[in-house]
């Protein structure tokens, strides 16, 4: 389920006269006795007891013993917990036996410069369309876990002639857990506690913070991992999605308090074809007409949106598919009580699923031959589309930072994009640099190497949804969102306001996310060789350093060296000023392991790591300078302590923030941690063994109360005395609360007693409240991307080569500049060129955010506090201020 911003509009259009069916899952058949229901393997009904995932297995492997003819299972991967995702491939014994003639020829279909559209016909008049179901990626909305089972049982069993007619006209393809892992962790707990109760305070109805099985093992929400595909699971069933190329994908959630299917709301991805909303109204009434025959409620549009591409239903919807996510009232809990005090159950929750599965597959069969001639058509007009688009092309070179950008570059060719790298430089008569988004358009000549994506491709709308650097909203969508934006700042601070239309965030640019070097073009042509395969070849070892080693944190792969390098007992320095070097000078940033203060295993040690993590490491034979102040023996090369990393986790701590740093640490920089609610700080005996204290983010008033007086104490006096903490949004607040003083911070805001903001416009409501906001309170954004200022003389933007950055931003918070510390990353370029990408409030965001800082460095007696203004690892594709995270763990500890 993705959480509601606002009342949703429900649908019924059942007459209060028509005849309402009772509802049987075992009323559509004759069943072939051979082939178990699902309560002979898990032993209960539908409803009763959550189904673990392993006796889930077993039924699959039952069906596929019970009824060979119609069911295949597949293997696509494993989840970080080392549980197999496995896929049901169900359909008619004559399709089965022709699954791979059956999915060549949906390759045809994707490729429109290969296929004539004659062909292209005949592949629709003869072939079975695919549809992909996909149930629970959030582990804790188990309805469609339950659901799959019954849906696999009906297709697998029935001889109804309506199934009987979906099994001939579509494959099926059926992964009933998309996150085992967090089902697995929800189910053990709910079934250990369960009593059934409905109050909405009951123990069950509320997860413990470290249950929570919405999300992965790592607290990633897979709902939205489709940018950064960052955890297995999202990689594997990624790859299984696009080995079926299937023209219908739905994403089965639940709860929400009445059942949801498309249409969706107004906020389309503009990038999609006017086709994708016409399916939209043709599924939509096809599951309307099946709860009809119920009397059941359902919604449509409310809420959810089709603007961000990094949804599974989306992400699906630009691969050619129909890709929608349907939302089921019932489950997670036994019993639910509505805001009308009307309950709704699991079983509910499943019997809603099963029968929206089997009117989707329905409607998929009566609408077969035109969806498989979309779906040819949804890559044919995206060629036609971007040979009169203004964006052509998108260039990114790599520079100094080349793993960022062959990481980019496979999160491309995951998707089925083409790219290609230059063999020789490449001239453009008009680039647009992306951190000039409003800049005119200049001559370029790219050098060898970089990588270029052509939109004129079959996956050029999911390329450009990808890369381009403003997605567009559609007009009158904007005009509406304003208008609500100017009758709430009319509104009394106690009256009730209109809710925003934005289900999610509004920008997501991969170049900008990244912090690539990168332009769009409005001249075409690919130019170089094709790209299939990312990885970087190894740089050659080292050769034996005489006076020292030193490489440049120009990459994550340096970072990641040197945590390694500390890990095994070296000692390593970092050069503040460029520093000069057997007759070269090398940027500010440089980290040097100096030979006569290390072993004389450093030798083999780093030349067999630096290849390994894709470093180039460079052998220093002097420490004298030939010229420049400093060399390598400089006091501008200051020595690091190895970090000794707390994070604080639990009550208070955002889940998905500290699974994001979580999966950072432990996948990204390989670097190891000890993880403790915060109500331990003032108990740890050995809290002075460590030097560095991470906060992700979340409340901070709850965390202070997690806290203590004992942990407000002991966390002062830790980092007086040279420990490093670290805080990412609301961990500011904690750090500037009074009684820690630990920073001083503060959010932007008017002045105490500030008058009403009179100079709104519009007449609705008629009066402004006396009490309305202030001109200059800052307005909630849902997710928007700013252009930062770098102070490049200071340490914690070692590394960086410009002194601009794209920071991501949501919510309404601000920082003023520090009072006493370092303002390392502001907001200090014209109101005018601040914004990169994303929705912002007119004369307020920018205006605002103007002269604001971001990155906060403080100095607490011997020690240092660093805060960001949000979280720099966001949903792990945001990775341009990664750099800044890690300077911080090690160089900002003391001792």
């Amino acid at each position: 389920m993705r959480p509601s911003l606002t009342l949703l509009a429900v649908v019924s259009l059942v007459s209060p006269l028509a005849a309402q069916v009772p509802f049987d899952f075992y009323a559509r058949g004759p069943y072939r006795p051979a082939v178990p229901r699902p309560e002979a393997i898990t032993g209960y009904p539908a409803g009763e007891q959550h189904t673990m995932y392993a006796v889930m297995q077993h039924y699959l492997d039952t069906l596929v013993a019970t009824a060979s003819d119609r069911v295949r299972i597949e293997t696509w991967g494993r989840t970080t917990e080392y549980r197999p995702i496995r896929a049901l491939i169900i359909s008619d014994p004559a399709n089965l036996a022709k699954l791979d003639q059956i999915r060549a020829g949906m390759a045809e279909l994707a490729d429109p410069r290969k296929t004539s559209a004659a062909r292209a016909a005949a592949i629709a008049a003869q072939s079975p369309a695919v549809a992909v179901f996909h149930y629970s990626v959030h582990g804790d909305e188990p309805a469609g876990f339950e659901a799959a089972l019954q849906v696999a049982y009906q297709l697998a069993a029935s001889d109804e002639p309506q199934t009987l007619e979906i099994l001939k006209s579509v494959v099926v393809v059926l992964n009933p857990s998309a996150n085992p892992d967090g089902h697995e962790r929800f189910a053990a707990w709910y079934n250990s506690i369960a009593v059934g109760a409905d109050h909405p305070f009951a123990f069950e109805q509320a997860e413990p913070w470290s249950i929570t099985g919405r999300y992965s093992h790592f607290r990633f929400d897979m709902n939205r991992d489709l940018l950064a595909q960052s955890q297995p699971e999202v990689r594997a069933m990624m790859d299984g999605v696009m080995r079926w190329r299937p023209q219908v994908f739905v994403d089965h959630h639940s709860t929400t308090a009445t059942f949801f299917f498309p249409p969706v709301a107004q906020a389309v991805n503009m990038n999609l074809p006017p086709q994708t909303t016409r399916w939209f109204d043709t599924y939509g009434r096809g599951n309307a007409a099946a709860f009809d025959r119920y009397g059941w409620q359902y919604q449509v549009r409310g809420v959810f949106d089709f603007f961000y591409v990094g949804y599974w239903d989306e992400w699906s919807t630009f691969q050619g598919a129909t890709g929608m996510t349907y939302e089921t009232d019932g489950g997670r809990e036994f019993n639910n009580r509505r805001d009308d005090g009307t309950i709704t159950t699991l079983r509910d929750g499943i019997a809603h699923h099963f029968v929206a599965s089997l009117a989707t597959l329905e409607t998929t069969a009566k609408n077969r031959q035109s969806r498989l001639v979309d779906y040819y058509g949804f890559r044919r007009s995206a060629m036609a589309e971007a040979a009169t688009d203004r964006i052509k092309r998108v260039v990114i070179v790599p520079g100094n930072d080349p793993q960022s950008a062959a990481h980019v570059v496979g999160l491309l060719l995951r998707n089925g994009i083409e790219v290609t790298r230059l063999r020789e430089p490449l001239a453009s008569r008009a680039a647009h640099s992306y951190l000039s988004l409003r800049g005119a358009a200049s001559a370029r000549t790219f050098p060898a190497g970089s990588y270029v994506v052509d939109l004129n491709q079959p996956q050029g709308r999911i390329a450009k949804a990808m890369l381009e650097p403003d997605a567009e909203m559609s007009r009158s969508f904007v005009a509406r969102e304003q208008a609500k934006f100017h009758r709430n700042r009319r509104r009394g601070e106690d009256a009730d306001k209109e809710d925003y239309g934005f289900y999610d965030i509004t920008a997501w640019s991969l170049p900008l996310s990244f912090n690539l070097d990168a332009y769009w073009t409005e001249d075409a042509g690919a130019g170089g060789e094709a790209v299939a395969d990312s990885t970087l070849p190894a740089p050659p070892p080292a050769t034996r350093a005489t006076s020292a080693y030193l490489f440049l944190n120009d990459r994550p792969g340096a970072a990641r060296l040197v945590v390694a390098l500390e890990g095994e007992g070296f000692k390593l320095s970092a050069a503040r000023a460029p520093v000069r070097a057997d007759g070269r000078t090398y940027p500010r940033g440089a980290f040097i392991a100096r030979t006569q203060r290390n072993p004389a295993t450093l030798h083999e040690r780093i030349a067999a790591l630096g290849p390994t993590l894709g470093v180039p490491v460079i052998a220093v034979q002097t420490a004298f300078p030939d010229s420049a102040d400093v060399g390598i023996g400089s006091d501008e090369v200051g020595g690091l302590h190895a970090p000794k990393i707390l994070v604080a986790a639990g009550d208070g701590v955002s889940e998905t923030s500290y699974g994001w740093l979580w999966y950072f640490l432990a996948k990204e920089l390989n670097a190891p941690f000890t993880p403790v609610p915060l109500r331990a700080i003032g108990r740890m005996s050995d809290l002075p063994s460590f030097n560095v204290l991470i906060v992700p983010d979340g409340s901070g008033s709850r965390m202070r109360r997690e806290l203590g007086d004992d942990g407000v104490q002991r966390l002062k006096a830790w980092v007086r005395s040279g420990g490093v903490l670290i805080g990412f949004g609301g961990a500011g607040e904690l750090a500037s609360t009074k009684d820690l003083e630990l920073s001083s911070v503060a959010s932007v805001a008017p002045d105490s007693g500030a008058n009403a903001d009179t100079t709104i416009t519009g007449d609705a409501p008629p009066m402004i409240s006396k009490t309305a906001p202030p001109r200059d309170r800052p307005e909630w954004i849902p997710g928007a991307i700013f252009r930062a200022t770098l102070d490049t003389t200071h340490w914690l933007t070692l590394g960086y080569e410009r002194d601009r950055i794209p920071i991501f931003l949501d919510g309404d918070t601000f920082w003023k500049p520090s009072k006493s510390g370092a303002n390392a990353v502001a907001f200090a370029d014209p109101v005018d060129s601040l914004v990169l990408s994303g929705f912002t409030w007119p004369d307020n965001t920018a205006r605002l955010l103007k002269g604001s800082t971001w990155a906060v460095v403080e100095n607490q007696g011997n020690g240092r506090v660093v805060l960001f203004l949000s979280d720099p690892l966001f949903r792990a594709f945001w990775r341009g201020p990664a750099k800044l995270l890690t300077n911080a763990i090690l160089i900002g500890p003391n001792r």
